[in-house]
């Protein structure tokens, strides 16, 4: 399994990033990697997205916050610095040709590691995503290709929920957000929580589908990508 962190980069930037891996994995070039990365603030829309999930467009336009239409499942969502987000490129074929299955163990991860640094996330029946008492923490949005999986999860750290307020998020009215930071009342450290969302992606990864390899840590720089 390869890590491969990004740092802050634009959403488009490290789409890009995202593709060119993807088209290698399916052409057997690289491993399966878990890429890490935050992303400047963007609103990006799913293949079920409209813009009837924007509640104030106008918030957005003030402060030039752009959109961007992806082909990752869902509907809308926010990303901004302090946002944890895993982007995973899996093939999928050897390891179990089950979506259901994959984004259990995606939420599984997400659910261990916020307990890990005390935000009591769980899952909640019939819902996709992680939730902190009722609120939601945590998306997902993935998308397939040759069984080959590519876009992933989002996960609120550090950064401000406010804009969340002016969008439906996943597509759901009413639905409240909430950050690690809001629920501990204070900020975590980025580099300690990547750490800890990289051991227990590779752990549970590991368990869920009994193919492991030592893990090769990179840091990619965004001159790199």
């Amino acid at each position: 399994m390869n890590i491969r962190d990004l740092g802050i980069v634009d959403y488009e930037k490290s789409l890009c990033f995202l593709e060119e891996m993807l088209t290698k994995r399916i052409r057997d070039e690289v491993s399966d990697t878990l890429i890490l990365v935050q992303h400047r603030p963007v609103i990006t829309f799913g293949r079920m997205a409209d813009m009837n999930n924007i509640i104030d467009k106008t918030y957005f336009e003030q402060r030039q916050i752009p959109f961007s239409f992806t082909s990752r499942g869902g509907k809308i969502t926010y990303h901004a610095p302090g946002q944890l987000v895993m982007y995973p490129i899996i093939d999928l074929k050897k390891k179990g040709r089950s979506v259901a299955f994959y984004i259990d163990f995606l939420e599984k991860v997400i659910v261990k590691s916020l307990n890990y640094i005390d935000v009591p996330a769980t899952r909640e029946d019939g819902r996709r995503g992680v939730y902190v008492t009722g609120k939601k923490i945590a998306f997902i949005g993935i998308s397939l290709k040759k069984w080959v999986t590519y876009h992933g999860a989002a996960v609120n750290i550090n950064n401000d929920t406010t804009a969340f307020s002016y969008i439906n998020p996943c597509g759901e009215e009413g639905s409240r957000v909430i950050s690690a930071a809001e629920y501990s009342g204070r900020k975590h450290d980025m580099r300690s929580v990547k750490k800890i969302f990289t051991e227990q992606f590779i752990e549970i990864f590991k368990n869920e589908y009994m193919c492991w390899r030592e893990p090769v840590l990179h840091k990619t720089s965004e001159e790199d990508i």
